[in-house]
């Protein structure tokens, strides 16, 4: 069903509708640029095939090109950790990061989108970037050309995908926050919703900011990239939050020794970015590492436990089907292998976006789709982890129920008996039966005979002591009552309606009849109300009755 789902989003969001944007409005201004750096020029350069290398903070990069600028143009480019400016004809048209850059702040990332104001007609473009940190960036993004709509259009076509992800992510943790405050007014357990929730959140902000999309939405540029580093330094703590609520007794030191780094670690960042030591963007290669310690750690003892739990849980006669915790553990894995295959993608081709790209699916991101099949499966983990605790119950119950309940005639067993006497305290008074003439049935009528002897004996006393708190069949020939709170003048009617309605049964019976000794006995009779002393009263009382009707 995850395999299917994903299909179908996928070839929904690589339909036609979504993929002829209007590119063939927009042109990418890739190939004819001169690049100027370090006193050296580099004509008819490619940005594509640029590749920038190591550079320091501060350092300088302008590229040059004459075009041809129609009316109602717009030009469109990306920068990330750089200050830029925009000449047209040698006049500045747009400065972005320059302020930061001199105060030593954050450039925050940003999509500059231009109107061109020069007539029709042929115009020099430059392009200033200003490093604002020590390789900041590997490539010069590629600049887009085109009516400001069309732009926008294609930028929304492009990152469908991530669009789609981010917003399934959000609304997900919105439906599981709602349903975590619904369990907790019906005052259920909450707290794995509730961690689902807040991690989901956290991913679709994640996936938002990463590819800029909260850009297109609102203008606070600096909250904007900030998310995307929070988000990221979280996700370690998110995620050893999870692993911790599901099975906090494995490697537990441990598990907290990295919860406590994980809240320590992006406070101290936090902290050392706005005190302006360290900007917030230069602990990422830090956090990877951290998570790839964590997973090392974690993983194996993780792996081990839970295929423990499953053969614990084969053995175990409540359990019927496979643990829950597989399927978080292959969501965990396939979000751990999809992350690390995006890094390796993005290492070896570091490619930047290219908007006007009509492939089915050009901006399709495997961390982002790990993200998508971590948090379906922790769905069907949460929902299956609890039908797998209600069938649990249900079997427990039903096996409680066959330990407990006497076969023959439904009533509690002797065994029930004993355990509901173990928690009888206060007012309460025992009623001792015995079925008369039992044996001699059975010796020469047979043990059917006297089987049907016992159940119908067996329910007229479900009838006489139907408000009595238990009624329980202990031996062949015994049965036991329990009244609480009950005087003797209503003991003793219940004794004369038994024998009547043995009467009105021996009546109409043509093979068997039914005849019963019974004693009674008040907890307030015994000192200290001990129940055993209180059936053994009942019990004496009972064989005197017992002796009269065989004397």
């Amino acid at each position: 069903m995850l395999i299917l789902f994903i299909t179908i989003v996928m070839l929904v969001f690589g339909g036609r509708w979504f993929t002829s944007s209007s590119n063939f409005s927009i042109s990418c201004l890739d190939s004819g640029w001169s690049v100027f750096r370090d006193g050296e020029v580099s004509n008819n350069v490619s940005l594509s095939k640029y590749k920038i290398g190591r550079i320091r903070k501060g350092e300088r990069i302008t590229i040059s090109q004459t075009i041809f600028v129609p009316d109602k143009s717009t030009l469109m480019f990306r920068t990330k950790l750089q200050a830029v400016d925009l000449l047209v004809d040698g006049r500045i048209r747009y400065s972005f990061g320059k302020d930061e850059f001199e105060k030593g702040k954050l450039i925050p990332k940003r999509y500059s989108l231009i109107d061109m104001s020069p007539q029709s007609g042929m115009h020099n473009i430059m392009l200033t970037y200003t490093m604002g940190e020590n390789d900041s960036s590997g490539r010069i993004a590629p600049i887009y050309f085109g009516q400001r709509s069309y732009l926008v259009r294609a930028f929304y076509s492009y990152n469908r995908i991530s669009m789609f992800v981010g917003s399934f992510l959000v609304v997900y943790s919105c439906l599981l926050f709602s349903l975590s405050i619904y369990l907790a007014f019906t005052r259920r357990s909450a707290i794995q919703i509730y961690i689902g929730a807040d991690f989901s959140m956290l991913l679709g902000c994640y996936v938002f900011a990463r590819n800029d999309i909260l850009w297109f939405i609102g203008s606070h540029d600096v909250l904007f990239s900030m998310l995307e580093y929070i988000a990221f330094y979280l996700m370690p703590l998110a995620f050893s939050i999870i692993l911790y609520s599901i099975h906090p007794d494995l490697i537990k030191r441990t598990q907290r020794t990295f919860i406590t780094i994980n809240i320590v670690f992006p406070i101290v960042f936090l902290l050392l970015h706005f005190m302006g030591i360290l900007h917030i963007n230069r602990m990422v290669s830090i956090v990877g590492i951290l998570d790839i310690v964590e997973i090392l750690v974690i993983l194996p003892p993780l792996i081990r436990g839970i295929v423990d739990k499953q053969k614990i849980n084969e053995e175990s006669e409540y359990y019927f089907s496979v643990d829950a915790d597989f399927y978080l553990l292959f969501g965990f894995i396939m979000m751990l292998v999809f992350s690390l295959l995006e890094m390796l993608i993005e290492s070896i081709f570091n490619d930047e976006a290219n908007l006007t790209d009509t492939k089915l699916f050009p901006s399709i991101d495997l961390l982002e789709l790990g993200m998508l099949i971590f948090m379906l499966c922790y769905f069907v983990y949460y929902f299956m982890n609890g039908i797998n605790h209600m069938s649990a119950d249900r079997v427990k119950k039903q096996l409680e129920g066959m330990a407990f309940t006497d076969a023959l005639t439904g009533l509690l067993n002797r065994a029930a008996c004993n355990q509901y006497f173990a928690n009888l305290f206060g007012n309460y008074t025992i009623i001792s039966l015995d079925l008369d003439k039992l044996k001699y049935v059975n010796d020469h009528f047979g043990h059917m005979t006297g089987d049907k002897m016992i159940i119908a004996f067996a329910k007229i006393l479900e009838i006489v002591y139907a408000d009595s708190d238990m009624i329980a069949r202990t031996g062949g020939d015994e049965f036991v009552v329990v009244f609480k709170n009950i005087d003797e003048k209503l003991c003793e009617a219940c004794v004369r309606d038994l024998e009547e309605k043995m009467q009105k049964y021996n009546a109409y019976s043509k093979d068997i009849s039914l005849g019963a000794s019974v004693g009674y006995a008040f907890s307030k009779e015994v000192p200290g109300g001990r129940y055993q002393d209180v059936f053994t009263l009942a019990d004496q009382r009972m064989y005197e009755m017992k002796e009269v009707h065989h004397g």
